[in-house]
């Protein structure tokens, strides 16, 4: 009987040692197929991409007006006469060309009619009227004012001009001119394109009445 208690008890400890063994054994062969893995190369750092310069904001153009006034001596007489005859004169300040465009600077300027304004209309040799400028009788601000041009230019000062060509067709580019602080509706007109207009409309400036 001890006999058999002995064997029984060194059988235990037999199984005990090889599931010992096997543990370590398999534990070993664990970390060795981890250390068999190939490294994974570093990635290479990235290059930091350079910032992206801000794009600079559309400046709004100051508008033509708002350089220095004109004098009474920098100005054609016509100018002043005209003005100075009109029934909205104290709502609608004179505005005349600091210079011509080159295509009408022999262009001769003569008083035109503009009921309830003024008006400046220029004649070249085979053209009556060719350009000219006006401070018409209408109110720039009413909403019943026509404003469904192809052409829009807005000035920092909030003055705008509205063109095109004189009923969508024909010759003649005509401009509604708003300016803050004016009550009229300023007309400039040219039958020598639009590039003359705009030139025309880039060249006006108050005059010292």
């Amino acid at each position: 009987m001890r006999k058999s208690v002995r064997a029984g008890k060194i059988l235990s400890e037999a199984v005990v040692r090889l599931s010992t063994i096997g543990f370590f054994a398999a534990f070993a062969a664990m970390m060795a197929c981890a250390s068999a893995q190939p490294e994974q190369p570093e990635q290479p750092e990235q290059p930091e991409q350079p910032e992206q310069p801000e794009q600079p904001t559309p400046s709004v153009p100051s508008a033509p007006w708002s350089a220095p006034t004109l004098s009474q001596a920098q100005v054609l007489p016509v100018y002043l006469n005209v003005w100075r005859a009109a029934d909205n004169r104290s709502k609608c300040a004179a505005l005349a060309p600091a210079t011509l465009p080159p295509d009408g600077s022999n262009a001769v300027a003569r008083s035109a009619t503009f009921s309830g304004g003024w008006a400046v209309a220029y004649d070249l040799p085979q053209e009556r009227s060719a350009f000219g400028i006006a401070g018409s009788g209408s109110d720039a601000w009413s909403p019943d004012v026509y404003d469904k041009w192809p052409h829009k230019i807005i000035w920092a000062d909030g003055s705008t001009a509205g063109y095109g060509l004189e009923g969508g067709t024909g010759t003649n580019w005509l401009a509604y001119v708003k300016i803050p602080g004016q009550e009229c509706l300023y007309n400039v007109w040219s039958r020598r394109g639009r590039t003359h207009l705009e030139q025309l409309i880039g060249s006006l400036r108050f005059v010292k009445t």
